[in-house]
């Protein structure tokens, strides 16, 4: 039994959820020839817990912007049972520039999707696409990534920023979903055909805004996760470090308890 719970449930059952979806999309890559690996603070669950943060409330990975677009492709031809992947090319008002494969007959919401009430709720982990960049135009493709990011949300109906803001948006969210999503896709894969020295999560820019080495996410290891193994990259100290300073310091007791906040319902 798990010390930590999401909406009342133990973490150790919402941990297990987790990890059948992170198991289907390892068989499905696997299967395809796509490349992923764990991301963010799986890396660290994997390093410091062979397994999750017990704390943290979903498991992070990501794919090459080419695989990520692969795995939407063949999701989307191939019915499958067990998970729905959440995307704006699946689900018309779903917000965010990254997807999330959900477990199907569950629920796990969170608070900023709920007045989404079309969308799937089911438990979920977070899939990044790593795209191109070029350095010195990196920051401009973030700022126009999450312009239209934020357009989408203003249209969606759960943008939460200023109204100053908001209304520098308003007027583009008159046009068409298609459109603000044409929009996002180009400024997130600008130099998708290109084999750039320099990649970044430009679809959900955090921990600070700096290119990393193309081989992070191309040259990976297998790393223990739980009962089963997933991979990692290579270079996981210098990543992590960059992103995260001390990352095998146990953070203080009352930030463990931040994660699982934002879940509102959990039906597992």
């Amino acid at each position: 039994m798990s010390l930590y719970k999401a909406a009342g449930y133990d973490m150790d059952i919402v941990h297990d959820r987790m990890l059948k979806i992170a198991l289907e999309v390892k068989r499905i890559c696997e299967e395809n020839g796509f490349k992923y690996s764990l991301y963010g603070g799986s890396v660290i669950g994997a390093v410091r817990h062979n397994g999750f943060i017990p704390w943290d409330h979903d498991i992070d990975m990501c794919m090459p912007r080419k695989d990520f677009d692969k795995f939407l492709r063949y999701m989307k031809k191939n019915k499958n049972d067990k998970i729905f992947v959440s995307h704006y090319t699946t689900e018309k008002r779903y917000p965010n520039n990254w997807a999330k494969v959900r477990l199907n007959g569950t629920v796990f919401l969170e608070k900023e999707l709920a007045s989404l009430t079309e969308l799937h709720k089911g438990v979920f982990i977070d899939l990044h696409p790593i795209d191109n960049i070029l350095p010195p135009l990196l920051k401009l493709q973030v700022k126009l990534t999450m312009f239209w990011s934020s357009v989408g949300k203003v249209k969606s109906g759960i943008y939460t920023g200023s109204a100053k803001k908001k209304s520098i948006y308003k007027p583009f969210s008159l046009l068409p979903y298609g459109v603000i999503n044409a929009f996002r896709d180009f400024s997130m894969k600008m130099f998708k055909p290109f084999k750039t020295k320099y990649v970044y999560k430009v679809a959900h820019p955090n921990n600070g805004i700096y290119p990393i080495k193309r081989e992070t996410f191309e040259d990976l290891i297998m790393h223990k996760f739980e009962d089963t193994e997933f991979p990692i990259p290579k270079n996981y100290d210098e990543f992590l470090k960059r992103r995260y300073g001390d990352y095998m310091q146990i953070p203080p007791e009352a930030e463990h308890y931040e994660c699982c906040r934002s879940i509102i319902e959990c039906k597992l």
